[in-house]
């Protein structure tokens, strides 16, 4: 017998019984009330499907590249439970989630070898290590070997890699889905030729990709680098997560809202955990800015309310990290959005909300309070780069020796690695006094605003 589901990108997924049982868990379920990509819906209407989806997906990939490379038995049964359980400690509004929680998780509680790792991750493992419903239908050895290879890695490095790495079941699906759902072509690569390449010279060794296998791979890296330059740091998708995230920290540090604080204040205990898997996307903006009635925050609340109208922050500056900034400052630039640079995006804030009511006239209840508005910065990989997950890298099974795949590649040997997009932006809460000239607006204030940051990056002592 096997459980099987419709699937927009896969067709039909596949799978034993024995793991239907998983799927319908409540700890799966959860997933299907976050959705993928947070709010990305405001600027991609179509992109509402949800991390249950996902899951669902990754699990299929999973095992269609478990049985190219020939794993089998109880290795095959350990990476559909890692593709099963991997999204398990998604919060609200998913990957928007992990930021709050490494900003506000208490550190100090972290067990022995736990500090080297994400929060996020540290939930996922005692989700699975503890959660009720997971204990009555796999084995203590079973919840830790998933643990182990969501983790480290555990067994024969195929398995990892599976799972997480630079190739990844992961990944594969969520750039064929999320291109899908937001209508955008982008992401779209070969799949079945893609596991043709793949191949294990040695089963106790690598995966690597066949020497044919080559321009398949580079398909699927430039489909990765094409979806983040152009859906995951678009715009808007960029205001409506940092919205969430200020959201956030100011219903924490502002507002003082207890149960925010109880949701992202990690602190190990199962008592965090049992809390932290009653939170969904619904029940966040329903608690913390209900349609009804008003927001117990009245900063976090202001911020969540423009999301759920649609008054989202405008992009009042945007400039590529490099000159004419000092070349001292440029790290410092690099990490606005970390809690290390805070008082320099704070200061940053408090100026450019004074720059614009003095600009734009605005004075009492009509002015820009600083704490709406957002100083940020991100950046994007080469291409080259972002063949890579962390330090690892693609080998090529060729002779006499396996070749990293950027060197086998003609195209990619050619991308220069050192070369990354680093930008840094402000979103503020303005209503553009005249809509066709915004340009013009952001342009008047483009030296005012650049001033303001070189000002605050010199306020950091070396």
């Amino acid at each position: 017998m096997r459980f099987r589901t419709r699937d927009p990108i896969h067709n039909f997924i596949a799978l034993p019984a024995e793991f239907a049982a998983v799927v319908d868990s409540p700890v799966l379920q959860r997933l299907r009330g976050i959705r993928q990509l947070a709010l990305a819906s405001l600027v991609y209407p179509g992109a509402l499907h949800t991390r249950f989806d996902h899951t669902l997906g990754v699990t299929h990939v999973a095992r269609l590249m478990a049985e190219q490379l020939q794993v089998e038995g109880d290795e095959l049964s350990l990476v559909t439970l890692a593709g099963l359980l991997h999204d398990v400690g998604h919060g609200p509004f998913s990957h928007v989630s992990e930021a709050s929680l490494d900003w506000f998780g208490n550190k100090s509680t972290l067990k022995s070898g736990q500090a080297e790792h994400k929060i996020h991750e540290l939930v996922t493992a005692e989700i699975i290590r503890t959660d009720s419903d997971l204990t009555a239908l796999l084995s203590e050895a079973d919840r830790e070997a998933v643990v182990q290879l969501l983790g480290s890695g555990t067994g024969r490095p195929v398995l990892k890699q599976v799972v997480s790495g630079p190739l990844d079941a992961d990944k594969q699906d969520y750039l064929l889905r999320d291109s899908y759902f937001c209508g955008v072509q982008y992401g779209h690569f070969d799949l079945a030729q893609f596991h043709r390449s793949l191949v294990l010279p040695d089963p106790a060794g690598e995966m690597m990709i066949d020497e044919d296998g080559v321009h398949a791979v580079e398909q699927f890296v430039l489909a990765k680098y094409y979806m983040t330059a152009n859906v995951y740091r678009h715009r808007v998708r960029l205001i409506t997560d940092q919205m969430i995230t200020r959201s956030i920290r100011l219903g924490i540090e502002a507002d003082h809202l207890p149960d925010m604080e109880a949701l992202y204040r990690f602190d190990g205990t199962p008592g965090f955990i049992q809390n932290y898997q009653a939170w969904d996307d619904a029940r966040f903006l329903e608690t913390f800015c209900p349609r009804q009635a008003d927001s117990p925050g009245p900063k976090s609340g202001a911020m969540l309310r423009r999301l759920r109208e649609r008054r989202l922050l405008k992009e009042v500056f945007r400039d590529r990290i490099g000159r004419p900034y000092d070349a001292r400052h440029l790290e410092i630039m690099k990490g606005l959005h970390k809690p290390k640079s805070v008082e320099v995006a704070r200061g940053v804030e408090v100026a450019v909300a004074d720059l614009l009511n003095r600009q734009l006239g605005l004075t009492g209840s009509d002015a820009i309070d600083p704490a709406l508005v957002i100083a940020h910065s991100y950046g994007i990989k080469s291409a080259r780069e972002s063949s890579r997950n962390d330090a690892e890298g693609i080998l090529v099974d060729v002779k006499p020796a396996p070749q990293p795949f950027t060197d086998e590649s003609t195209l990619f040997r050619s991308i220069n690695e050192a070369y990354q997009d680093n930008f840094v932006v402000v979103f503020a809460p303005v209503d553009w006094p005249d809509p066709g000239k915004k340009e013009a607006f952001r342009d008047g204030w483009k030296d005012a605003i650049r001033g303001i940051i070189q000002a605050e990056c010199r306020k950091v002592k070396p």
